[in-house]
């Protein structure tokens, strides 16, 4: 029997390895089913409940902010992270060596590891469930389901482990191992970047034809509506504003529901225990439900979803604060999505930390009590500032703002909120982009979806730890995230992404540059 030696890029289901000498199918999780019959593809791709979402095709990304401005960690909080989470420090402040410690039962990366799992089981799905014919019409929608959450999975995969696409160059880009068909065992040479997304695209658009148009109870599902929005988004991430345009548009005209945050939080309280208990099943913003799990590998979002002060003002300006420390909000997002207020209503914290989508406290009606799975979905406003922004940029500033607008009216206490029109930003397109641009990092905060924005954006920042500034250009090769040593180790055909050559540097509360300790 031939041992797999790639952990990631075959499966493993509780204690059992496929091998290339049994079908993929014949032992699924738990050993519970044998896949013959649409009924039992069915109930494998329903499988988003493995141990509060350990394995499931609707695991997304976790703790990739941890590389953006969008958190923050005092030298305190830093120094907590140690042993198998010891990758989280150095991530932070750009280590050239990342994964540190070493261990047995430390054998894995969270991020390649789920996704690979989901590439891997899509694609012997959709060799195996040709055999099923019993249903033809629930065969094909089938098929297009997997389709979709094999897309999305290459998608997060193509931009954490692979530089920003770029058309001049995509071709000759290190993208991502495309991987057809596991039981084979396939080398993991590295795709292009390029071909990554001509992937990416072209099974979204063979899966739309075989889908329901909208998601139903069941938000896990793909439909059209999930379809159109993850080519929105991939497309955006392209560079393509026409295309992502017109995607954001076609799944709006399914799904357009934007709840008002003055219905759902009344604002008698500071946070999350006011907010009224959503279902996961039933969050009509929802295009297409994901979450990502807890585990030893991971953090909870809480830990490192945090801005300071400074910082978190910035984001949310839109209060007014009184003499005695008590404040009138306006975005009521800033007190929804953030702890950081007394119950007397006084900012005293140093930092904000991000609770909103933290285990149960969006879907309180959800079952959950343990905390086990974060809950970060493709929502409906992701498509409006999509939109926005291409009108943004191709010169529609009212079209642009008409989406700000409708957002923010649903975000904003009541009365607080004025629309706002080309005039109250000079005509000027770039400010109107700006805007846009800063509404669409207060609507997705928390997501983990920053750092693909900071490289498509082609912005700078900078981190902060105790008295050292770390400065990062535009688009670093540390800005991509590294691949697992021991999967390299593994598989000597799989290239490491560089980041010995890099323009990250260091600097004291003088203001001088000092050396980077690797």
């Amino acid at each position: 029997m031939k041992t797999i030696k790639y952990i990631v890029a075959i499966f493993f289901f509780s204690t059992v390895l496929i091998s290339c000498e049994k079908e993929f199918l014949e032992v699924l999780p738990r050993g519970q089913v044998i896949a013959k019959t649409t009924a039992d593809f069915r109930k494998l791709l329903d499988y988003v409940d493995n141990s509060r979402y350990s394995y499931s095709l609707s695991l997304t990304m976790s703790f990739v902010d941890l590389l953006t401005d969008n958190v923050y960690f005092d030298s305190i909080k830093w120094n907590t992270y140690t042993t198998t989470l010891e990758h989280i420090k150095n991530l932070y402040v750009f280590k050239n060596t990342i994964w540190t410690y070493e261990a047995p039962t430390f054998v894995n990366e969270v991020n390649w590891n789920n996704q690979y799992y989901i590439v891997s089981l899509c694609s012997s799905i959709l060799s195996e469930i040709v055999k099923a014919t019993d249903n033809p019409t629930l065969q094909k929608q089938l098929i297009a389901e997997t389709k979709v959450h094999r897309a999305y999975a290459y998608l997060l995969l193509v931009n954490l482990y692979s530089p920003q696409y770029n058309e001049s160059n995509a071709a000759n880009t290190k993208g991502v191992p495309i991987i057809n068909n596991p039981a084979a065992l396939p080398a993991l040479v590295r795709s292009s970047v390029k071909d990554v997304y001509t992937l990416i695209t072209s099974q979204l658009e063979e899966a739309i034809p075989d889908l329901p148009d909208d998601v139903n109870q069941f938000k896990h599902r793909p439909a059209k509506v999930s379809a159109y929005a993850i080519l929105a988004r991939t497309y955006l991430y392209m560079g393509n504003y026409a295309k992502a345009f017109e995607y954001a548009n076609k799944a709006l005209l399914i799904r357009s529901y934007l709840y008002d945050y003055n219905t759902i939080y009344t604002g008698t309280v500071d946070f999350y225990s006011n907010l009224i208990g959503l279902s996961r099943n039933t969050d009509e913003e929802t295009l297409l439900w994901k979450a990502y799990a807890k585990n030893a590998n991971t953090t909870p979002t809480n830990s490192y979803h945090i801005l300071d002060t400074m910082t978190f003002n910035k984001l949310y300006p839109d209060f007014t604060r009184n003499p005695d420390g008590t404040y009138v909000t306006k975005d009521l997002r800033r007190t929804l999505k953030f702890n950081a207020i007394l119950s007397n209503r006084k900012i005293t914290a140093k930092t904000a930390t991000y609770v909103f989508d933290f285990y149960n406290y969006r879907y309180k009606t959800d079952g959950s009590t343990g905390g086990s799975a974060c809950h970060v979905p493709i929502q409906t406003a992701e498509m409006y500032l999509i939109r926005a922004e291409c009108n943004a940029r191709d010169g529609k500033l009212q079209e642009a703002l008409n989406d700000v607008n409708a957002i923010c009216l649903k975000r904003y206490k009541t009365g607080t909120f004025t629309a706002l029109t080309p005039a109250d930003f000079q005509n000027n397109k770039d400010k109107v982009l700006e805007r846009v641009l800063l509404e669409r990092r207060r609507e997705l905060y928390g997501r983990d979806l920053r750092l693909f924005d900071l490289k498509r954006l082609n912005e700078s920042y900078s981190h902060n730890l105790g008295s050292l500034r770390i400065q990062v250009p535009a688009n670093d090769p540390r800005m991509v995230w590294p691949i697992f040593k021991p999967y390299i180790d593994m598989n000597s055909e799989l290239e490491q992404n560089e980041r010995s050559i890099t323009g990250v540097k260091y600097f004291n509360s003088l203001g001088v540059e000092v050396p980077i300790t690797d």
